[in-house]
């Protein structure tokens, strides 16, 4: 793991190697991992998150035309695009990112860019981990054009860095539309807010209805934040993704068949009502919205949990929401499975679950800071010994979110 330092170093140095002078703004992002609240942003639920101490980068420099041009350090490519002609590339192309926010803050009512830029981006978020590495460099991007003054409001004021928490969750929003609009992924805000809200040693709790919001501590010094990548592919997720949507859908199509009209998520249903009608509801989304609702009271008392200081019991609530993914809504695996319970028996183990959509990819874990290396050891022994498979295993804190870095 590098240290921030010698990310800002690599990513200011290969700017210059590229574009021959040095960058005048650096914007930087963390990653995410989600602590509970699993698959309840699509339906009107609450979930918390944290930024993790996993970076992406941007360097560069204004300049006085429309050419916007990139370099991608970790792939060693390079894009160029005009900010009057903006063309989407293929699915999976890293450009779209970029390209994205650019688009989206152009398409928001009010902000608009004043001028081209060139810029590299840099970044240590593993790759297809379910940590959202996506987030990252869409609000990396974002704050780079912030930190250049390259954002003029409607007021014709150029915006900096200093946001608000309403600037920044309208920020948000603005990168959320630039992934759903523009690169076609129809994440929810999670993502994009927890790399904007993160705070150090903090929880981040978003009510996906309302959008209230807080930072809730998680101790000072706050636990490691362990994330085990079972080393299974993530291509299964996206089919069930929508199979599960579906599900918790018939839920809600029941209940307003019976003149609820009121209902327009599972967000508006009681548990106690879906148990009342258990015989009359489809078998399977009965069991996806009693995952869903208890999941929402598994956050409010984590919420309560880490306010009064009591880590254990929010790692207990952790531990649930994964016995719950494993059983009611059913997109564990038997490599996650197998990672949960090599964390449980591993030393520091405060509580673990899968994350993200599930069927295959990371666990999360909340893990003693000072046993964190052992917690690791242990883990990587077990899961070799369970599966033949080594994991990646990353120890990782709670970070501060998005923002402008000085060069000097």
């Amino acid at each position: 793991m590098s240290t921030l330092d010698e990310l800002k170093a690599r990513c200011t140095s290969s700017f210059e190697q590229r574009f021959g002078a040095s960058p005048s703004a650096l914007g930087l992002a963390p990653a995410r991992v989600e602590l509970l609240g699993n698959h309840t942003d699509y339906n009107g639920g609450l979930v918390m998150a944290a930024a993790i101490d996993r970076f992406t980068l941007a360097a560069g420099r204004p300049v006085s035309t429309s050419s916007c041009r990139i370099h991608a350090v970790n792939y060693a490519d390079d894009t160029e695009f005009s900010l009057r002609s903006i063309q989407r590339g293929e699915d999976g192309d890293w450009p779209n990112y970029v390209k994205g926010v650019v688009w989206a803050i152009q398409d928001a009512e009010g902000p608009e860019l004043v001028s081209g830029f060139e810029m590299a981006v840099l970044g240590d978020v593993p790759l297809g981990a379910g940590l959202s590495s996506s987030a990252s460099l869409e609000a990396a991007v974002g704050f780079f054009l912030l930190q250049a003054g390259l954002i003029q409001g409607r007021d014709g004021k150029r915006l900096g860095t200093d946001l608000s928490d309403a600037t920044r969750m309208a920020f948000a929003k603005i990168l959320r539309r630039s992934e759903n609009a523009f690169v076609g992924v129809a994440s929810g805000l999670l993502d994009q807010f927890s790399s904007l809200f993160g705070r150090a040693d903090h929880a981040v709790y978003l009510d996906c209805r309302t959008l209230d919001h807080a930072r809730v501590p998680l101790g000072d010094p706050g636990p490691a934040i362990v994330v085990c990548d079972s080393k299974t592919s993530r291509r299964l997720a996206d089919g069930m993704y929508n199979r599960r949507r579906a599900e918790c859908e018939t839920v809600v199509t029941y209940f307003q068949s019976r003149g609820a009209e009121s209902v327009t998520s599972l967000r508006d249903i009681e548990l106690s009502q879906v148990e009342e009608h258990w015989d009359r509801l489809d078998p399977l989304g009965r069991k996806r919205a009693r995952h869903v609702l208890t999941e929402n009271d598994r956050v409010t008392r984590g919420v309560a949990a880490l306010r009064a200081g009591d880590l254990e019991e929010f790692g207990r609530l952790m531990s649930a929401s994964h016995a719950s993914s494993r059983d009611d809504f059913e997109n564990s695996s038997p490599a996650l499975n197998a990672l949960v319970e090599a964390a449980e028996a591993a030393p520091g183990f405060l509580g673990g679950k899968l994350s993200g959509a599930g069927w295959a990819g990371c666990s999360v874990n909340l893990v003693r800071s000072d046993q964190a290396g052992p917690f690791a050891e242990s883990v990587r022994s077990a899961y070799s010994r369970a599966t033949g498979v080594t994991p990646d295993i990353h120890v990782c804190h709670a970070a501060d979110g998005a923002r402008g870095l000085a060069l000097a």
